[in-house]
């Protein structure tokens, strides 16, 4: 039987390279830099590592978190013979300048405005590496909180070489954490799948997600991602996907804070639906002005394989406002058509040219406004009742190489006849 490849670095997030990996080094003292991960290409090597809150107030003094800054610290070590720059709009195309940072906490403190720029020049990573020399500093990046995902590009006079970084922040806890991969299924459970095998396989799957009683079905399982575990969350990472925060007191009432308020809140709970007889593995969102107003998606790790890559059965819809209900008091309203947060995903994989092929295989069936399904918290839904699979490959995958499955074809999207209509249950 072939066995789940499942990297640690869905226990520790681990960066996801196109060049030579290493295990975050350890260092004489119990700082960030004891987290900092390594690439190696040829004869440079690069650690980076972002910094959690505490971790800037420690390092800094100064919270620069409450002004949405993120400290990355790099290490550069080129042992070739080439001069290189580096692309600093590759970490954040919008980072901000050490002026700029000192800048925006003048006045707060001790030290004068000059001596403050001075510090956040002299610690800012030099952007030209000469040849057999090292540096390292810090690029000051717009905050992410959960995961980070950016590349550090550096160009040379022959050549330009590419290091991407997908890190999980200290200060989560994140839906994943309480899960242990390694013992979801036993070796001799998992099936290792042709194409058509898979095809056959998320045919025979459940029409949707099993809502908070493990009983009523709720929203369809209408999508499927092919691809090894870690290759796919710093996909999504990179795609501005965050991940979401285990329930708890703090989180629900920052959860109900953002909702009253408007306040954004990234990372807020989502809640727990079921498949495969457990609650969702990870979940991932992307939010607009609040949590009223986001696109989230579940993902359940299934015991196959397909060419010996993990398969992810995903459900994905679009939260448009909140709703008071029987049975969960308070819950998010979706979009009812529900293809539409379908073909998001599908676009958002493709613009992350890492999709190697698509196809659709048969889910929970058609239905429309005449007769509606409806999901667990009684929200009507429209579908073709298709599910689409995501197969992502290693590298670039550019837009005109990918595969179109000759499985199921969609129709045409249609949208409504008429506005979104409350319903009552």
């Amino acid at each position: 039987m072939c066995k789940l490849r499942l990297p640690l670095f869905l226990l520790a997030f681990v960066a996801f390279a196109l060049g030579c990996a290493t295990s975050p080094r350890q260092a004489d003292s119990l700082d960030y830099r004891a987290r900092a991960e390594s690439q190696t290409q040829a004869g440079v090597r690069v650690s980076a590592v972002v910094l959690s809150a505490d971790e800037t107030l420690e390092a800094f003094e100064i919270p620069l978190a409450q002004k949405n800054i993120q400290p990355v610290w790099i290490e550069i070590e080129n042992r070739e013979d080439e001069e290189f720059v580096l692309m600093l709009l590759s970490i954040d195309p919008n980072y901000f300048a050490p002026s700029e940072v000192a800048w925006l906490f003048r006045g707060e403190g001790k030290p004068s405005f000059d001596k403050r720029l001075d510090l956040f020049l002299e610690r800012h990573i030099p952007i030209v590496i000469a040849p057999q020399s090292t540096v390292s500093g810090f690029v000051y990046t717009n905050l992410d909180p959960g995961a980070k995902a950016f590349a550090v590009e550096l160009l040379g006079e022959r050549s330009l070489r590419s290091f991407e970084f997908a890190q999980l922040v200290p200060g989560i806890e994140a839906d994943f954490m309480r899960v242990d991969f390694e013992r979801l299924y036993e070796q001799a459970e998992v099936r290792d799948l042709d194409l058509e095998g898979l095809r056959n396989y998320l045919e025979a799957l459940p029409c949707c997600v099993l809502g908070g009683d493990q009983e009523t079905a709720g929203d369809p399982l209408n999508f499927v991602i092919v691809g090894d575990g870690r290759h796919m969350l710093a996909t999504m990472v990179r795609r501005g996907w965050d991940l979401t925060e285990t329930t708890r007191q703090a989180t629900a009432w920052r959860t109900v804070a953002s909702s009253l308020f408007g306040w954004i809140y990234r990372t807020s709970p989502v809640s727990p639906l079921y498949v495969f007889d457990r609650p969702q593995d990870i979940a991932l969102q992307k939010t607009r002005r609040s949590v009223d107003e986001r696109n989230h998606l579940r993902l359940w790790l299934a015991p196959v394989t397909m060419d010996g890559q993990n398969v992810w059965v995903g459900q994905i819809s679009r939260d448009i406002g909140i709703k008071f209900t029987t049975k969960t008091i308070v819950t998010h309203k979706i979009d009812p058509v529900v293809d539409e947060a379908r073909l998001y995903i599908s676009l958002d994989l493709a613009a992350s040219q890492s999709l190697r092929a698509v196809g659709y295989v048969k889910g929970v069936g058609h239905s429309d406004r005449v007769a509606p399904r409806y999901n667990y918290t009684n929200d009507p839904y429209y579908t073709d009742g298709l599910r689409v699979v995501l197969v992502l490959g290693e590298g670039r995958q550019p837009l005109d190489r990918i595969e179109f499955l000759d499985w199921a074809r969609p129709p045409q999207m249609t949208r409504p006849e008429s506005p979104i209509a409350d319903t009552q249950e």
